[in-house]
């Protein structure tokens, strides 16, 4: 069995300069004496002996200079490796994902902090780094925290205000020296890209609201960023009737939406007009069938659910449509709730457990023959008339996603199951996982679907809500939706032959469709 507190010990224990690496020549017998067959191994010490040089300050800058460039030369194929594993494109049975993860992702920020230290001290050095390679370790360091920022955000893990800090003053920097827009290549086998451009990557990344989106659809996001980065510039002059965001070089967070107090030679600010209008022309043409390859774009890119992305992306973006606000008042309270995960699950909790509220002929629960919920309890911290705020701890690899379905109950079940969507995740270090739960229906009903083919399967039907100005809907699993099919669908004891309608939301693997009642059959 894989030894994980060795793990942790060796990727987070400290060393001292004499029995590590602190130069180039002790890394160079680090990386000699590296296990040839075991990668995840490999990469451990050289994270390993990244901290160590981060966290020694006797290192010279002549030194650092040679040592950073070496390992991260030795690294590359080790970390997309791993990457490869993580992701299942390279099998490697001995080496276990969470420990892949814990490496790939304190490499990514090691390294880019490792580059960023070299800029430091070659400018507080008697020469001001005159004869160093100071643009092209800028612009590595900001690759590196672009990824550092990528698989954060595919996480649902925010960026800390030092990462913000130093990636800020590194695009100062960069200003300062005049090399933020030098076109260069930061390894022979990468294409040309500069410091600013990385550097817009990251601010809009942070702008596409993380927490509200699944983790396959940031890596997407980041695929379109490549192509349309470029569409967009900072700018030094405040001109908040055109502008939308904006960025304090000496600050230590991320881009906001502009205000008119934010004025000062440090900050910086861009507008999306051309952005948002090419966003609209895409989504356009891809939702008129035009394949994703004409337009330069990944495959996936057609996909309902990617388009309803695009099209918000297009939103948050635009001058034309309001900042999200909350819609509804939240009240703090203090109360436990069971949760069933994912669609699948709760649809075997209501074949297993029938609710009262679904049929009023059911007889009231025994509270001695209470079902066992398949999950843990949830803590909710907050609640408003649309939903829930909860708080719970993931000590393992967090399985939740946004748009995922969750049954709900109370910790005593003195109400019927509600059914709800997860819009927001907050994964923090200390392991405490914050969630939004939207709540889309409190008298789910389950009903049977067959098409004229006999093919059949289960879903949830949602009652029309008139206090929320909500029409009924189906809950179906997403692989089973398709618009316009017609359905002889059963319901406590009545058959109804029904046709859906488009989908009013793709959440994830599943769909909420409304749809039309043809004709009510005999039962």
């Amino acid at each position: 069995m894989f030894d994980i507190a060795g793990l942790i010990s060796s990727l987070f224990g400290r060393d001292t300069a004499e029995n590590g690496v602190h130069n180039y020549r002790s890394a160079t017998r680090m990386l000699q004496a590296l296990p040839e067959s075991d990668m995840l191994m490999a990469q451990v010490e050289i994270v390993k002996a990244l901290q160590q040089l981060n966290q020694n300050n006797k290192t010279s800058a002549n030194e650092r200079f040679k040592t950073i460039p070496y390992l991260d030369e030795k690294a590359r194929a080790l970390q997309m490796h791993l990457v490869g594993v993580y992701h299942g494109k390279i099998l490697d049975q001995g080496a276990p994902l969470p420990q892949v993860l814990l490496t790939i992702t304190s490499f990514w920020l090691e390294m880019g902090n490792a580059y960023q230290i070299c800029l430091k001290q070659a400018m507080q050095s008697s020469s001001q780094g005159k004869g160093k390679p100071l643009a092209l370790f800028t612009l590595r360091s900001m690759a590196y925290y672009f990824e550092h920022a990528r698989w954060n955000y595919s996480r649902y893990m925010e960026m800390d205000s030092k990462a913000w800090r130093h990636i800020n003053r590194m695009y100062l920097f960069a200003e300062q020296q005049g090399f933020a827009s030098t076109p260069l290549q930061p390894y022979a086998d990468t294409a040309t890209t500069t410091i600013g451009r990385e550097y817009l990557k990251i601010l809009m990344l942070s702008l596409t609201q993380p927490e509200k989106i699944q983790p396959d659809q940031i890596e997407l996001t980041v695929r379109w960023l490549e192509q349309w980065v470029d569409q967009i510039e900072l700018e030094t002059i405040f001109r908040p009737h055109r502008q939308l965001f904006s960025i304090n070089l000496a600050g230590s967070s991320g881009p906001k939406r502009l205000r008119r107090d934010m004025v000062g030679e440090n900050w910086r600010y861009w507008f999306t007009d051309a952005l948002t209008q090419h966003i609209r022309d895409i989504h356009t043409q891809l939702a008129n069938g035009t394949p994703p390859a004409t337009l330069g774009l990944p495959e996936e890119s057609r996909l309902p659910a990617n388009l309803a992305l695009l099209q918000k992306l297009g939103n948050l973006w635009s001058r034309d449509v309001p900042a999200p606000s909350r819609r509804h008042e939240r009240r703090a309270t203090k109360k436990s709730i069971h949760v069933i995960r994912g669609l699948e699950s709760v649809i075997k909790f209501l074949q297993k457990h029938p609710q009262k509220n679904a049929n009023p002929d059911l007889p009231a629960p025994d509270p001695g023959s209470r079902p066992q919920f398949p999950t843990t309890q949830w803590n909710v911290e907050n609640e408003s008339a649309n939903g829930l705020g909860v708080q719970f701890h993931c000590t393992s690899d967090l399985k939740l996603r946004a748009g995922d379905v969750v049954g709900v109950q109370a910790e005593d079940q003195s109400q019927p199951l509600s059914i709800g969507i997860v819009r927001r995740i907050c994964n923090r270090k200390d392991g405490k996982v914050s969630a939004g739960i939207e709540t889309i229906s409190t008298a789910p009903i389950l009903v049977e679907l067959r098409s004229a083919d006999m093919n059949h399967f289960r879903a949830i039907f949602a009652p029309e809500n008139p206090a929320k100005n909500q029409g009924r809907f189906l809950l179906i699993p997403q692989h089973s939706f398709e618009e316009n099919r017609e359905y002889l669908m059963s319901a406590q004891n009545r058959n109804y032959r029904i046709r859906l309608a488009p989908a009013r939301e793709h959440a994830a693997n599943a769909t909420l469709a409304g749809f039309s009642v043809l004709a009510k059959l005999a039962s």
